[in-house]
């Protein structure tokens, strides 16, 4: 009832001029007027048809104003009620403080924005005034509204409740914090709000995380703001459990997950988490987790550093705007601890992210990565699916296949022209197959990063390369036997037949 009876009656902003005497003009005034509102009926008429060939016409319907059966309130009816109600809870505080406070911040749960859709709509809520601002020195009462004191504006307007005595008493406190998360008006978080912070302070930071963390998802702004700030200065922070810390980075919302990032940097150290844990923060989607999980990881593997599958499972990543960055460190690793493999990097070049393939492909072009002369690296790239990578790979054999290399990679070259060649075609390529077939035959240690190459040629849709290829596998399949299962790996699609020994012989000397 006292919020029905508040909404009963609401002015408007009217012009109104007046004479002024002594400057001798005309001053146009604003003043707030009720209206006597009645009810009117919501249709303007009924379609009649009058039969074949005739014309509609709308019949208006007969007026519902001023009927005795239809009259509203007068406003010296409503307002009334509205000073009656007031009365009930006013003789309330006096009675039972504590029956007031309950029944009055229920009520104030009910009032809605709607209800304050202008300035003027806020000072039309007869008990809400009282409740919440009934000391103040911006209104004043008289038999019928609230008004305005000249000279104020709603600006002005702060927290002064009717006998703001029993506010300030520590069980009003969940009150008011109630009204936070379940008011339905701005104007009630806001009195709310100031409550607690004028009488409520130890209270207010010694509230839950969980209830924290709804405030914070809440869509007033103000109260985001507010429980914010209590977050940051929240002294239990530093006692979660690592588990509440978790699950709060996995549900909260996203626009509170840099809050709580800053928050765990000050609170929680990474000792108190598994590296595996760490993987996963980094390799998480939302970027304020990445560059916790990924700052987190460093300092691990400063003092314990990172195994070869831990630092594989980097490639997963899936925070777009950290990829470059964790590519570029996590390759880095791979140079710097003698753990590189082909097989351990691959991955990062078929990443789904484009960055974390581009920064893979400029640590591929700087000659001081361990990949820069793998050439079982570069045959397995050739495969990528993905035509960024493809491209700056055929381009890179281009420049190394024009460069002048020194001893210790003499070898470049061949299998540069090689690989280039399934690309692009070319009779030096068809050299370069029987150089390295030489060099294979020449150093069984070169097998292991020499055949991935020939695999690539036997492969090639050009006839040419392929047929160079298959026929550089025959040749050390008869000179070099023990070759075999190395070939049967790196080629399982080749089915191999055992000839005779003379007809092996005859076929060798007539290659």
């Amino acid at each position: 009832m006292m919020v029905c009876f508040d909404r009963l009656v609401r002015r408007s902003r009217l012009s109104r001029p007046w004479w002024n005497r002594e400057t001798r003009e005309t001053i146009m005034d604003e003043v707030l007027f009720a209206r006597p509102n009645k009810t009117v009926s919501d249709q303007t008429g009924r379609t009649v048809d009058y039969g074949m060939g005739k014309r509609k016409r709308t019949v208006p319907l007969p007026d519902i104003r001023n009927q005795p059966k239809n009259r509203l309130f007068k406003h010296r009816t409503r307002n009334y009620l509205r000073r009656r109600v007031w009365r009930y809870f006013r003789w309330l505080s006096y009675r039972d403080p504590q029956a007031y406070l309950n029944s009055v911040s229920s009520a104030l749960t009910n009032y809605r924005d709607v209800d304050f859709a202008v300035g003027e709509n806020i000072i039309d809520n007869w008990s809400l005034m009282h409740v919440c601002f009934a000391e103040s020195d911006v209104i004043t009462f008289n038999a019928a509204h609230t008004n305005l004191v000249r000279g104020k504006s709603l600006g002005e307007l702060n927290a002064a409740p009717h006998q703001a005595e029993l506010w300030a008493l520590p069980t009003s406190g969940e009150l008011l914090i109630r009204l936070l998360t379940q008011a339905q008006s701005a104007l009630v978080r806001v009195w709310a709000i100031e409550l607690l912070q004028r009488h409520h302070s130890e209270a207010i930071h010694r509230m839950e995380v969980p209830l924290l963390m709804t405030m914070l998802s809440h869509s007033d702004t103000r109260i985001q703001e507010f429980a914010a700030d209590l977050f940051r200065q929240h002294k239990g922070l530093g006692t979660l459990s690592l588990a509440t810390w978790l699950d709060l980075l996995e549900k909260s919302d996203p626009r509170l997950l840099s809050l709580i990032c800053d928050a765990m940097t000050a609170n929680v150290t990474e000792s108190r988490l598994t590296t595996a844990q760490l993987i996963d923060l980094t390799c998480a989607r939302p970027t304020p987790v990445a560059e916790l999980g990924f700052k987190m990881l460093q300092n691990r593997n400063e003092t314990q550093p990172l195994i070869v599958d831990e630092l594989t499972r980097l490639c997963g990543a899936r925070c777009e705007s950290m990829a470059a960055m964790l590519t570029t460190w996590t390759l880095g690793e791979f140079n710097r601890n003698g753990s590189y493999s082909a097989n351990s990097v691959v991955e990062f070049f078929d990443s789904l992210l484009q960055p974390m393939r581009s920064a893979a492909m400029d640590w591929l072009e700087l000659p001081a990565s361990r990949g820069y002369n793998d050439p079982m690296l570069w045959s397995k790239l050739v495969e990528t699916p993905f035509d960024d990578v493809r491209i700056r790979i055929v381009e890179c054999l281009h420049r190394r296949t024009l460069q002048p290399h020194s001893e210790s990679d003499a070898m470049a070259p061949l299998w540069c022209s090689v690989i280039l060649g399934v690309h692009r075609g070319g009779r030096a390529k068809l050299k370069a197959v029987v150089q390295i077939q030489d060099a294979i035959l020449g150093r069984k240690d070169r097998a292991n990063s020499l055949l991935p190459v020939l695999a690539v040629a036997v492969r090639s849709l050009r006839a040419p390369e392929r047929r160079a290829a298959i026929c550089a596998v025959a040749t050390m399949m008869v000179k070099r036997q023990e070759l075999r299962s190395e070939l049967q790996s790196y080629l399982p699609e080749l089915e191999w037949i055992d000839l005779p020994q003379g007809q092996l012989e005859s076929s060798t000397s007539s290659h």
